[in-house]
């Protein structure tokens, strides 16, 4: 582990602590709102018996093509984008899925299903949705939308 690679691990250890003890509500830069969103999904599928296989994945050949989450539930692969917002948001995060969007999700599935051998011939597309509240008392809420079809 390089010097950058360690610093990073490192601050997501602090992250994850801090979130296990209840801060994260209310953060103010989008990128660790959205690691704060991957974490709380991860932690919900795990609850739920899901594997996870592989976190923040990118493609060896577009590192533009990511796959949030990839789990194993029995016989399928899952792959999981999570999209976090405020609750006051205007679009949830399902409907904040535009066409480019999926475009680029088909791409990366594609993508990892050449680059990666897995025995498991099924798999599935989930849209996990976390809804942070305006205030620290209340919790996040968590929307589980399995087998979305954007194929």
């Amino acid at each position: 582990m390089n010097g950058g690679k360690l610093y990073e691990w490192f601050l997501d250890k602090i992250y994850h602590f801090a979130w296990q003890i209840g801060f994260g509500y209310h953060e103010k830069k989008v990128a660790r709102k959205g690691k704060y969103g991957e974490w709380l999904a991860k932690k919900y599928l795990n609850k739920k018996g899901f594997v996870l296989l592989e976190k923040n994945w990118r493609s060896r050949q577009n590192h533009r093509l990511e796959i949030d989450l990839i789990f194993q539930d029995l016989e399928i692969l899952v792959f999981v984008e999570v999209r976090t917002r405020s609750s006051k948001s205007l679009v949830n995060g399902y409907d904040s899925i535009n066409k480019k969007k999926r475009n680029s999700l088909r791409r990366a599935f594609m993508a990892y299903l050449r680059e990666n051998s897995h025995p498991s011939l099924c798999y599935r597309f989930d849209v996990i949705e976390i809804d942070l509240p305006k205030t620290k008392e209340q919790k996040p809420a968590i929307f589980h939308h399995e087998n979305i079809a954007i194929f």
